[in-house]
């Protein structure tokens, strides 16, 4: 995405619109976990990799520091960082290699201290689209879940289109109507930067997860942080290292809450947060 410059917070804050609803829950609570979102380090366009670097040092030596008052506690060491595609400017293969060197993949193999899981986005495809190529080796393929403390994360492409459709329904089924379910990918659902695909793929996207446990749904490509809400789905972006909108998410899951903290990562200052319940 390639937004006009000078996009300003007031529009990414005029977006949110959740109303925290009480002091945080004890950390001991079962089934409580952390986990950071990240987006579009648009690796190949002019100062990525130093912004990028930047972000991932703040992120490794997050833990263990405040979260803000209305969320309560310290943050603790992540479970990973789902990252919501544009890993590179023009799809091309050096610049995937210098997300693996900054981001890496296991929390040993770049300077990120945390597993991650990254979604393709729009500017990492091109004619031969060799990323795919290489998230299907990381990853086991394009479309993949992780299952974090009876909390089931499902990475659905770029975005969900007929295809991941026909992947996702069965993996639906398996999950049952119960098990608390997160989707991530790279293309907005609303808005003014979410027609990069129809609103049919979007209705049938709608209509293949009623009725199932949807605690929330993160994605990228606008590079500006914030919050709303579709289908009554909860619905978060972290902002990018790409423009103006330098920020990420720190996400509390704990027990029947999801805490969800923004970031200004230059400013180092939380900047707004978020609570959404979760069904267990």
């Amino acid at each position: 995405m390639r937004p006009a410059a000078g996009a300003g917070l007031a529009i990414v804050f005029a977006a949110a619109s959740l109303i925290l609803d009480g002091p945080a829950l004890p950390s001991t609570k079962p089934g409580t976990f952390t986990f950071f979102v990240a987006s579009d380090s648009h690796f190949g366009a002019t100062g990525m990799n130093e912004t990028n670097r930047g972000l991932v040092l703040q992120l490794n030596e997050l833990p263990g520091t405040e979260l803000p008052p209305d969320v309560g506690g310290r943050v603790d060491t992540p479970k990973g960082v789902l990252f919501l595609g544009d890993t590179t400017d023009n799809g091309h293969l050096d610049e995937f290699a210098e997300f693996e060197e900054v981001y890496g993949r296991t929390g040993r193999d770049g300077l990120l201290r945390f597993p991650v899981f990254e979604a393709i986005g729009n500017h990492d495809i091109n004619s031969t689209s060799p990323i795919k190529r290489k998230v299907i080796e990381r990853h086991g393929g394009i479309n993949y879940t992780i299952d974090w403390e009876g909390v089931r994360f499902v990475c659905l492409d770029m975005y969900p289109d007929q295809k991941t459709l026909r992947w996702l329904q069965p993996e639906l089924r398996r999950a049952g109507e119960r098990l608390p379910l997160v989707f991530f990918f790279h293309y907005s659902l609303a808005g003014p930067y979410s027609d990069f695909w129809e609103e049919s793929e979007k209705q049938a996207f709608a209509e293949a997860i009623a009725g199932y446990n949807v605690v929330a749904i993160f994605h990228g490509h606008e590079h500006r942080m914030g919050h709303y809400v579709w289908k009554g789905h909860p619905v978060f972006r972290p902002g990018a290292p790409r423009h103006s909108s330098h920020h990420f998410l720190s996400v509390r899951m704990e027990g029947d809450r999801m805490r969800v903290a923004a970031r200004d990562f230059d400013a180092r200052r939380w900047v707004q947060s978020w609570s959404v319940p979760v069904r267990r």
